[in-house]
């Protein structure tokens, strides 16, 4: 089995970080001809964060895949990056926020044959494409250094808000993922939320048996329902080389492996 993977540095803040928002959900155009980064930061007018997501489209793709780290630093790095020419993308989630003080998109997603982390400053739409964005009123996904993993990684940031609807989350490594869901509905005091998101596991283990054997993978949030007392969530994962998986996790021994980004919507 894969072996439990080790940061470099101690726990970095909170085990989990939550921050209440009020959502816009809204249709967005994003133009072909011009890298994915720029097509979404023109269509979203000014938004500061949000959650986006692509069903269908044609792309010139480049994209990593989750890897061993030979850096003697992380527990966890990418591949060398992958290239294809006018390639279907069946199925993208996008985490839209800031870094160093200009907009930033972290993005998994499923096309052709393959899955995995999309460059989308060097990913150019070859037709344009209508994509489902919720906007975030009153909360922020922002980079910031993690001095327990050594990346920069996503954090909400937010304020105080009134009959919030949705929920920017952070998971931190090692944390189970449903315990870490069940915790935040705990705080927010739902009963019941849709999810969606992106983040890393330390090995997949599913609700059927299966088990994706890889100490870093990456998971897109494929369909997820949950309560104070249930968490499943149905993901697609790829792993190191490229193996992948799917289906409803199981509720125990799933481990996240650097960070999990994830969106909580009431219902």
């Amino acid at each position: 089995m894969a072996e439990t993977l080790c940061h470099p540095g101690a726990a970095d803040g909170p085990r989990l970080m939550l921050a209440p928002t009020r959502v816009e959900r809204r249709r967005i155009a994003l133009a072909a001809d011009m890298p994915i980064h720029d097509a979404i930061l023109g269509a979203l007018d000014g938004a500061e964060s949000a959650w986006i997501t692509l069903h269908g489209g044609r792309g010139d793709l480049r994209f990593v895949l989750p890897d061993r780290s030979r850096d003697g630093v992380h527990g966890a790095w990418y591949s060398a990056p992958h290239d294809l020419k006018d390639a279907i993308i069946h199925r993208a989630g996008i985490a839209w926020g800031g870094r160093d003080g200009r907009a930033f998109g972290h993005c998994h997603g499923l096309w052709d044959t393959a899955m995995g982390h999309l460059l989308l400053e060097d990913t150019v739409l070859t037709h344009p494409v209508q994509a489902e964005a919720w906007l975030f009123d009153d909360a922020v996904f922002e980079a910031r250094p993690d001095a327990e993993t050594a990346f920069t990684l996503f954090k909400p940031r937010g304020m105080p808000v009134e009959r919030p609807d949705a929920a920017l989350l952070r998971i931190a490594p090692h944390v189970e993922l449903a315990e870490g869901l069940r915790d935040a509905m705990g705080r927010l005091g739902w009963e019941h939320a849709r999810l969606a998101g992106l983040g890393s596991l330390n090995t997949a283990r599913f609700d059927n048996g299966e088990v994706l054997d890889s100490h870093a993978t990456e998971f897109l949030v494929r369909d997820a329902w949950i309560d104070r007392c249930d968490a499943r969530a149905e993901i697609d994962i790829v792993g190191i080389g490229g193996a992948r998986a799917g289906g409803k996790l199981s509720l125990t021994q799933n481990p996240v492996c650097v960070t999990a980004e994830l969106i909580l919507l009431k219902s």
